[in-house]
């Protein structure tokens, strides 16, 4: 009798000890459920989702961002290999139109700038990485509408996408345009705003923390890679107008060369086009340094 007494108490004791712990299960699953209701409300829309995978999650919102600058580099090298294939062939109809037209020395030929030779591979592949750049940046607007529309449409990333992405989608339904100069060397602008992300999500992560001394130093060398690169592509092409041509390596040796203020002299712009982006490159490399300075 007393044997099983005892063993009817350990039983009951046990039992109390699992109901206890289910119970205590319960009661902590109810107070995380509670604080996922209080960051997230239980608003489970497709918005809601979406904001939560682009942004809240830090996980998925890295690889977003990898995959972002994957997207805007991949825009910049093709830019690169059309300016390395330009043969300086105008399209037929804009031939047509200027062939018996005489320049004198020094006159920037306008057709030349708004017009160049991009194949119809070259087109179709930039046209693709163009949707896929532009239908990120609208789900990315989409879910982080707030009520102004226009603040939303007046920012510098969504600007930049349109000149650089919308002119090739419409490209798409206006043959004629195809080989229209497009400035897609300005995504190296979105791909620093991306790399800055990244960094942003690796700090939410704790994969690896940086100082505040080493993002400075990214953040300046990031900026000093986008003058130089657009310098470099915006001389290349204002160039093309004019009687002295530039390949990318002889723009990007300018570019050194100028901002660096070695100046040596051998090569220099011969239209006022190019010769004003030269006074804006030195003006912006001036200020970006001035602001660094101050930091």
């Amino acid at each position: 009798m007393a044997f099983s007494f005892q063993n009817g108490i350990r039983l009951a004791s046990e039992e109390d000890d699992v109901g206890m712990s289910v119970t205590c299960s319960q009661i902590s699953l109810a107070s995380v459920n509670s604080i996922a209701r209080m960051q997230y409300g239980n608003d489970q829309s497709f918005k809601s989702r979406l904001q939560q995978y682009f942004f809240d999650n830090y996980r998925s919102s890295l690889c977003i961002r990898i995959f972002n600058l994957f997207i805007k580099v991949l825009a910049c090298f093709l830019y690169c290999v059309r300016v390395y294939k330009d043969s300086r062939y105008l399209p037929e109809f804009v031939y047509e139109e200027y062939k018996n037209k005489n320049y004198s020395a020094d006159v920037f030929r306008w057709e030349y700038f708004w017009w160049v030779d991009r194949s119809f591979s070259l087109w179709l592949t930039q046209t693709i990485v163009a949707a896929i750049s532009i239908a990120e940046t609208f789900v990315i607007f989409y879910i982080s509408y707030k009520g102004s529309v226009l603040r939303l449409l007046l920012t510098k990333e969504f600007l930049v996408e349109c000149i650089t992405s919308g002119v090739l989608l419409v490209t798409v339904f206006v043959p004629r345009w195809r080989e229209v100069f497009v400035p897609i060397f300005l995504n190296s602008l979105l791909a620093r705003s991306a790399l800055q992300g990244m960094l942003n999500d690796f700090n939410r992560s704790a994969i690896f923390g940086q100082s505040a001394l080493v993002r400075q130093i990214i953040s300046l060398f990031s900026s000093l890679a986008c003058l130089i690169f657009i310098g470099t592509c915006s001389i290349e092409h204002l160039q093309r107008a004019g009687d002295r041509k530039f390949d990318l390596f002889m723009s990007f040796y300018f570019c050194l060369v100028t901002l660096s203020t070695v100046g040596y002299g051998d090569l220099y712009p011969d239209t006022h086009p190019a010769r004003l982006l030269v006074i804006a490159m030195i003006l912006a490399a001036s200020s970006s340094c001035l602001h660094r300075s101050k930091l």
